[in-house]
């Protein structure tokens, strides 16, 4: 690969989850925050969003029915991609609530979730172009499900990341896309044949960090936990790490619709995608850094 070649990419992974202790039951409200990120997106990154769609045990349909389906409806119109996340063990109910351990390990539990929340988007003309776990947690059992409901993009990896009672390992990770080996999430398939699941992880300075809170931190690409200057030190990392290693670097930015009203935090979203785009970044969708990977290989 030549240097006129080698590019940098990017997907803006956008969690559109609503704050799970202050969430008004009134939609508009909602929207009214998914509207602020569609103006980011369209006007950061020419409408190239991978947006989330929630279900969870607090909110198993809320997102699938009503003015959601026509936000995604027009989501797509536009050139976004729509992500499926379950989030099983934060949004749970008291009743839903477990006592230890995480849901995600239990695939007679996923499975089925995943199975039908992907039939009834495609049969709604709104497939899903990728899968996010919560708290950066899937499973190889998860990934099998995947792809068979034709799933083929995983956007859950966080490199560095190794938290054993959320099921992500990560810790020995790519920190740019790869394919996904049938044995190991954390490591590339030696062979594309071997996988159907292409996974992007999320921009990392490559830094040892404490997360003991299970959350990313100001060394990865995410805009609520993070500050602009931390947020520019990590992309001008991912630059560097390109040009030494002399291949395309495909990574994942994280920002949260919640946070959406906040004017600091809307900002500084606006604010690092542009300087990520002067800074050799090129803004694709999930389903379109696929395509450059495929190409290239």
């Amino acid at each position: 690969m030549t240097s006129n070649d080698r590019k940098l990419y990017f997907i803006v992974n956008i969690d559109s989850d609503p704050d799970p202790e202050d969430t008004p039951r009134d939609d508009t409200a909602v929207l009214e925050k998914y509207a602020v990120v569609k103006s980011i997106v369209d006007d950061c990154v020419d409408g190239k969003g991978t947006i989330c769609v929630q279900t969870s045990p607090m909110y198993r349909d809320r997102f699938f029915a009503g003015p959601f389906m026509d936000f995604w409806r027009a989501w797509m119109a536009d050139g976004g991609d729509l992500t499926l996340h379950p989030e099983e063990d934060l949004y749970s109910t008291p009743e839903t609530r477990l006592a230890s351990g995480s849901y995600y390990s239990d695939i007679g539990h996923m499975g089925p979730i995943i199975r039908s929340k992907a039939a009834f988007m495609a049969d709604a003309g709104l497939p899903f172009a990728a899968y996010k776990g919560g708290y950066q947690g899937v499973t190889l059992d998860i990934i099998k499900v995947l792809a068979k409901v034709g799933i083929p993009i995983d956007v859950t990896c966080a490199p560095g990341i190794d938290w054993p009672e959320k099921l992500a390992a990560w810790g020995d990770a790519p920190t740019s896309a790869y394919y996904m080996s049938p044995n190991d999430r954390a490591r590339a398939a030696e062979h594309r044949g071997e996988s159907p699941v292409f996974e992007i992880p999320f921009g990392w300075d490559g830094q040892a960090s404490d997360t003991t809170r299970r959350l990313l931190n100001e060394h990865y690409l995410v805009n609520e936990f993070s500050n602009y200057e931390a947020l520019c030190r990590v992309w001008d990392a991912i630059v560097e790490r390109g040009a030494h290693s002399g291949a395309s670097q495909i990574v994942g930015l994280l920002c949260h619709t919640y946070a959406m009203q906040s004017a600091k935090l809307s900002g500084q979203c606006r604010k690092i995608l542009t300087y990520m785009r002067e800074h050799g970044g090129i803004p694709v969708t999930a389903t379109e850094a696929k395509a450059v990977y495929d190409a290239q290989r």
